[in-house]
């Protein structure tokens, strides 16, 4: 079995997923159960930002080259391992910028060694970036004694230049006394939480500056006595503003990105001096650059740097190293691990590498033709009516990815389109296979009748009229060669739009709301662009801390991709209740009404619902999805009365056992009032008895003191005896009095697969032994999950998920997929494997874990896109009786 392990220590599962879980206003990304819109692109093609590496609480993991100027600063130990301490910032070839007491250690021992280019200072991950180099020489301030915090700030001397690259590269100081800047960012390896470890990955936290008299009232009680004198001019305050502040990233740096030349460059405002423990709420305190500027320069020079007085003006220190930085957010398009896609202010016209990889070509039997298509789904193309024929043969194949074809299965055209027309011009493909999306962008669709300003099209043209010449290229020669380009355009009304004649009589009805004008009223160099037919009119849209391309409609119509003249594309959000009609199971476009299935129907009779599912007339209020699924898509079927619903056999909740029990509610409560130490208290091996000994086969997790949440398929026709329990260290085993196992269970189709384990004896809470609570929501489920298991060396371990739609799993699954269950796939792999031992989790940003679904096992996860896991939530009241 083959798993994408962030990691298998269970204790670094207590850092929270955040960063992904949460939006941009710090909500929890929650996915409805039943999809009605294409506005879920987001959540169903959610990026993890980065791929493999835990993501710890109280900060956003940094990208590789974004803090190319960041040093680890370590002190190597007798047996040749090295305690990473301190950060550090490269501010010349040889030197490094840190904190004063960061010269010496607990031990009075000085740092030999500084890293760079490494996010990740405790695993071999991106190591072949990274430079390590020693340490010759230490100059801390005169004026510094580390019985103060005053005059915290050195420089490290190193044995020899770094070597200059985009994720090694010094930064620049801001030597300016006034501070203006209303947010900065630290980052560091510091500690990401009171009494936490310190983190193996760089973070970055914002920051926002205190007035240094507000501060003070911090630090006026005399309970720090290193700030006798209180807080000097040499010092700032920082604070975030959405968590406590927490003590770590010594000696790292308080910056501001600068923009210049389409790129950024980090400005070191302030070194890392020092904060109280985490829950004080209290703001950190910083050495400024600005007043040190004079003996920084004095003492690099005195020291072997040969540099001018003025080495640190702003102007030359940004434009010394400007090949070298990253582009400023707002102008990047695209971006991917090994490619930044921009977008200059100065140009209308960029280049590309190629087409984006969810544009297709379409192909008639092996032969390609100038049409082309956009992925909107993993076996889905949406392309224009015109372009699935070709001399009377229907396309039978895409390209894409470098001329990898997929042969098309079934293509539905839209019913109002007529050959050669300029209306209802739109199809979708649906492929015989699914596309691998590892190496593919999927775009969403725009939903709303207008667009933005300015956008995207595809066209193509010759390389050397289009090149946009940066500071560091130029024209060397003639160069014909056809590439790809990105105009950007801006949007057309209908006052505004100019049609080129030639296409007159293909619009003889005029333009409709299906149509899109843009274009710019500039003309460019005739033959400069060709527009891309069937490509995207399109931007970027970010969303939950990612880029998503974001597809408005289809090249349709333009001459110089729009220059001049204006190009038309056909618009996607037009055709959506057609393109529902076709890709959504059991979609109706009487959406917003109330629908009454039978008049005759009274309370208790079964009835059927539109989507062929048995179901029973009850009240609305028994009815779990009932208005919640109104209220979502506007449907509710109904029996005799408005107060009678059509329910689904498994959306009714049984009202006499509905009461649940207080042990389950006050959970979350319980948890956060124990301040746990670790989430692997909540989990237990089950144990059977084996000739003589026993063997612990799966995985638990506790919801009560006396009883444990498992699977049906986990027990088996065998019963266990005994469950295993990690307490401070030591393992405990605790002997097993009851095993109930749902009394519908399907071992065939997985359905209902969930058992409760009842002990002999009660638990006692504690940090260390504590209960999972229950994910009770019966509509949505977080977005982002983690997939807790036990490794081959039986340590907990996890993996991220990411929730998605029932629908998405029935594309592939053999058998019906229940309301009651729970569709998820890994967005690290094309696969998703998951065995009887899994648990999917949530944990939550105060530290408490909940349970969202239970595993059954799958011996053929290496074929399987999507795994289908039970789903808590419709089984609270049978977790609550008896419990």
């Amino acid at each position: 079995m083959k798993r994408n392990v962030e990691s298998i220590q269970y204790l670094v599962i207590l850092a929270v997923l955040l960063s992904s879980v949460q939006g941009q206003d710090g909500e929890i990304l929650m996915l409805p159960n039943e999809r009605s819109s294409f506005d879920d692109c987001h959540m169903r093609f959610h990026k993890l930002e980065v791929v493999g590496i835990v993501r710890p609480a109280f900060g956003h993991p940094a990208r590789l080259k974004e803090f190319a100027h960041m040093g680890a600063i370590g002190w190597t130990q007798p047996n040749g391992n090295i305690s990473w301490k301190c950060g550090g910032t490269l501010i010349w070839a040889n030197f490094v910028l840190t904190a004063a007491h960061c010269v010496v250690d607990s031990e009075n021992q000085p740092p030999n060694v500084v890293r760079f280019g490494d996010l990740d200072i405790a695993t071999t991950d991106g190591d072949e970036y990274a430079q390590q180099l020693k340490i010759v020489a230490i100059f801390r301030h005169p004026q510094h004694r580390f019985l103060a915090h005053y005059h915290d700030i050195a420089l490290l001397k190193l044995e020899r230049n770094v070597e200059f690259s985009e994720v090694v590269v010094p930064a620049c100081l801001w030597t300016d006394e006034e501070v203006r800047f209303k947010i900065l960012e630290a980052t560091g390896w510091g500690r990401t939480g009171y009494a936490d470890n310190q983190t193996p990955i760089l973070l970055k936290v914002s920051l926002k500056p205190v007035d240094n008299e507000e501060c003070s009232k911090v630090y006026s009680n005399g309970t720090d006595r290193k700030l006798r004198l209180g807080l000097q001019d040499h010092q700032i305050c920082a604070f975030d503003e959405k968590m406590d502040t927490c003590e770590g990233d010594s000696g790292g740096p308080l910056q501001i990105k600068l923009m210049h030349n389409a790129r950024v460059t980090p400005f070191i405002v302030a070194v890392t001096s020092f904060g109280t423990a985490c829950g004080m709420s209290a703001p950190g305190v910083y050495t400024r650059i600005g007043p040190y500027h004079d003996w920084i320069v004095e003492t690099m020079q005195k020291n072997g740097a040969i540099l001018p007085n003025d080495v640190f003006n702003a102007t030359f220190c940004a434009i010394r190293f400007a090949y070298f930085r990253e582009y400023e957010d707002v102008i990047i398009v695209e971006r991917t691990p090994d490619y930044v896609s921009v977008n200059s202010e100065l140009s209308h016209m960029s280049l590309a590498d190629g087409l984006p990889s969810y544009v297709v070509q379409l192909a008639w039997n092996g032969q390609t033709h100038d049409c082309y298509g956009v992925i909107i789904d993993e076996d889905t193309v949406l392309t224009l009516a015109q372009c699935v024929t070709k001399n009377g043969e229907r396309v039978s194949h895409i390209n894409y990815l470098n001329n990898i074809t997929m042969e098309v299965s079934r293509i539905h055209i839209h019913p109002n389109y007529k050959q050669g027309s300029s209306y209802n011009n739109i199809a979708i493909l649906r492929l015989q296979k699914f596309l691998d999306f590892q190496d593919l962008d999927p775009p969403c669709l725009w939903q709303e009748k207008t667009i933005s300003q300015e956008v995207h099209v595809h066209g193509s043209g010759r390389r050397d009229i289009n090149f946009f010449l940066y500071m560091d290229e130029h024209i060397e020669k003639i160069d014909p060669s056809i590439t790809i380009l990105t105009p950007r355009v801006r949007f057309q009304n209908a006052s505004t739009c100019i049609i080129p004649k030639r296409y007159f009589p293909l619009l003889r009805n005029g333009l409709t709301d299906e149509h899109i004008c843009n274009g710019q009223n500039l003309f460019l160099v005739p033959k400069s662009c060709d527009l891309v037919t069937g490509g995207a009119l399109h931007t970027s849209d970010y969303k939950h801390q990612n880029f998503y391309p974001m597809v408005y409609g289809l090249n349709y119509l333009g001459r110089e991709c729009g220059f001049g003249e204006h190009a038309i594309a056909i618009s996607v959000a037009n055709h959506a209740e057609w393109m529902k009609s076709v890709l959504f199971p059991n979609y109706k476009q009487s959406h917003g009404t109330v629908q009454f299935v039978d008049s005759d129907h009274q309370e208790g009779d079964p009835c059927r619902r539109y989507d062929g599912r048995a179901a029973r007339c009850v009240p609305v209020s028994r009815c779990s999805r009932g208005w919640n699924q109104f209220l979502s898509n506007g449907t509710i079927e109904l029996c005799a009365t408005s107060s009678l619903a059509c329910c689904p056999l498994i959306d009714i909740v049984d009202t006499e056992h509905n009461v649940i029990d207080p042990q389950l509610t006050e959970c979350p409560s319980l948890v956060k009032d124990l301040n746990v130490t670790s989430p692997a208290g909540s989990l237990v091996y089950i144990g059977w008895l084996t000739e003589g000994s026993l063997e612990f086969r799966c995985l638990g997790t506790i919801i009560t003191k006396k009883v444990i949440l498992t699977t049906a398929s986990c027990i088996g026709n065998e019963l266990p005896v005994a469950v295993k329990i990690e307490d401070n260290g030591f393992q405990k085993t605790h002997r097993i009095n009851e095993v109930i196992v749902h009394y519908a269970y399907n071992a065939t189709d997985g359905t209902n697969d969930i058992a409760k384990i009842r002990l002999e004896n009660n638990l006692i809470w504690s940090s260390y032994i504590f209960p999972t609570c229950l994910w009770t929501n019966t509509t949505h489920v977080p977005l982002v999950l983690s997939l807790v298991f036990p490794d081959d060396d039986g340590d907990i371990a996890f993996t991220r998920v990411v929730a998605m739609y029932n629908t998405d799993c029935q594309r592939t699954h053999r058998y019906i997929i229940q309301g009651s269950q729970l569709c998820a796939r890994d967005p690290h792999n094309n696969f998703t494997c998951n065995t009887l031992t899994d648990l999917l989790r949530y944990d939550s940003p105060d530290r408490v874990s909940y349970v969202v679904g239970l595993s059954t096992d799958d011996d053929n996860c290496e074929n399987t896109h999507y795994a289908v896991y039970t789903r808590i939530s419709s089984f609270v009241s049978w977790i609550g009786m008896n419990v």
